[in-house]
């Protein structure tokens, strides 16, 4: 039904052409797009390493299986800004949008299972036993069931969930416009001449209907809840003498209140999204739409609502992130060889990054707006990053420490103890050195790991 070129040719388009102040967003909404897609993939990872760990264990499935349903929330969140769809692919992707609302649904029961796994009575043995198997099938079941029952009673899937527009514009003038559902629009796609360098341009766009509005809370409102169960039921395993214990249940209370955190975010982004908006979010709503819409006069909603948008959905990849990293931490750190540490890196370098995308996106478009050389912008900012790089580095490495303490597999502690006795007076000699060379061969630890783990035990003497 239209025509947008080459991909290179139609993102170059798009991304060399964000201009926010402009309400000229497409580009910076599919960037937001690929970062939730990229999150996705890197929580699919961590649920693999999770399941490979020890696939029987009942815990590792259970966060397996909560991991697995925030990475598919992470792919289908956005979908619908990645590419240039034609209209029969947005109405036969409409599916889609039921599985990330569906998912929504899946993990209430899944933050509420948590807490069960450290109580200790008949009902929580029994919740812990439905992930041999049970639960698997049951939640996604039932998640759908409930979803399907909510949209059916509020006149079917597109009324519940919201709709999905799809414009077209080739050219400045009339473009071409449609829904999912099949719906006519109630206006002809105007396509403004100050867009022209986007053109030939294809873009949907999400509606967010009265059942969505309410499922976005339901994960929200079970992350605060689990979060206040384990704290008090809990109580008990922190007056024993299990630092590995202590360690997990810190960590896992950690992930549900990080991931409440950027839930509310994403929240307050929702409600920001409503508040915007002087007429009601129905299939008029449209930067397409000229009698709501003049590029000659650009209104305040319509620059908000670009930069507000993406961060519903980006808001919930980073929760998923951070629960993601630090529930593999809580799960494996006595599994594997140095997930600890990858783990930590992996978050350090995840922080620079975020910090380095977000001080380069509003470095250039306040120069665009101040300048019209936005590039200049991004050099500005680029140069001190790259000059303060080790302390940024640095402060983020305690705050990924803070999060995810040093922790040691059974092989690990082994060594640990072999160099402590080493070490009983401070000195290492050549017959202690081969001995414990011997030892890390025996354990299975490489020279680098070695090295490491030496470097902890002298940093824990230097602090007594």
């Amino acid at each position: 039904m239209g025509d947008v070129g080459s991909l290179p040719s139609y993102y170059w388009r798009i991304f060399s052409n964000i201009d926010i102040a402009g309400a000229q967003p497409f580009g910076f909404w599919t960037l937001m797009t690929f970062f939730c897609t990229l999150s996705g993939l890197a929580i699919l990872f961590l649920t693999i390493l999770i399941f490979r760990a020890d696939s029987k264990n009942p815990k590792n499935r259970f966060i397996g299986l909560m991991l697995l349903t925030e990475s598919i929330r992470c792919l289908t969140a956005s979908i619908f800004y990645a590419y240039p769809y034609d209209l029969e692919q947005i109405q036969f992707l409409y599916f889609i949008r039921v599985i990330f609302y569906t998912t929504g649904i899946m993990l209430f029961f899944l933050y509420l299972s948590a807490p069960f796994f450290y109580i200790e009575n008949r009902f929580s043995k029994w919740v812990v036993e439905s992930y041999n198997g049970r639960a698997q099938v049951f939640i996604p079941v039932v998640s759908f069931g409930l979803l399907y029952i909510g949209s059916m009673s509020m006149g079917g899937f597109h009324a519940a969930l919201g709709e999905t527009l799809w414009i077209y514009c080739e050219a400045a003038g009339s473009g071409v416009g449609g829904t999912a559902s099949g719906t006519p629009l109630t206006y002809v796609p105007h396509c403004d001449e100050r867009l022209s360098s986007v053109y030939p341009l294809m873009w949907s766009t999400t509606l967010i209907g009265p059942l969505a509005r309410l499922i976005f809370f339901v994960p929200f409102i079970a992350a605060i809840v689990t979060t206040l169960m384990i704290t008090f039921t809990t109580k008990s395993i922190f007056k024993g003498d299990s630092a590995s214990e202590k360690n997990e249940i810190s960590a896992i209370r950690l992930g549900f209140i990080g991931k409440t955190g950027f839930q509310l975010l994403s929240i307050l982004a929702l409600m920001m999204f409503f508040a915007l908006l002087e007429h009601e979010s129905g299939p008029e709503l449209s930067w397409f739409n000229g009698d709501l819409f003049d590029y000659g006069e650009i209104p305040t909603w319509g620059v908000l609502i670009g930069v507000v948008t993406p961060f519903i959905t980006v808001n919930l990849a980073l929760a998923a992130l951070f629960e993601g990293l630090v529930f593999t931490y809580a799960v494996m750190k006595h599994e594997v060889l140095g997930i600890d540490e990858r783990l930590r890196k992996t978050f350090t370098t995840a922080l620079f990054a975020g910090l380095g995308a977000i001080s380069f996106l509003v470095a250039t478009e306040l120069m665009e707006n101040a300048a019209g050389v936005g590039w200049l912008g991004g050099v500005l900012i680029g140069i001190p990053l790259i000059v303060l790089r080790k302390p940024i580095f640095e402060t983020f490495s305690k705050i990924s420490m803070s999060i995810m303490p040093e922790a040691h597999t059974g092989n690990e502690l082994a060594y640990l103890e072999a160099f402590s006795i080493a070490m009983d007076d401070l000195i290492v000699t050549d017959d202690e050195r081969k001995m414990l060379k011997i030892q890390a061969r025996t354990l299975g630890l490489d020279e680098e790991r070695v090295d490491h783990l030496e470097a902890y035990f002298m940093s824990t003497l230097e602090e007594e």
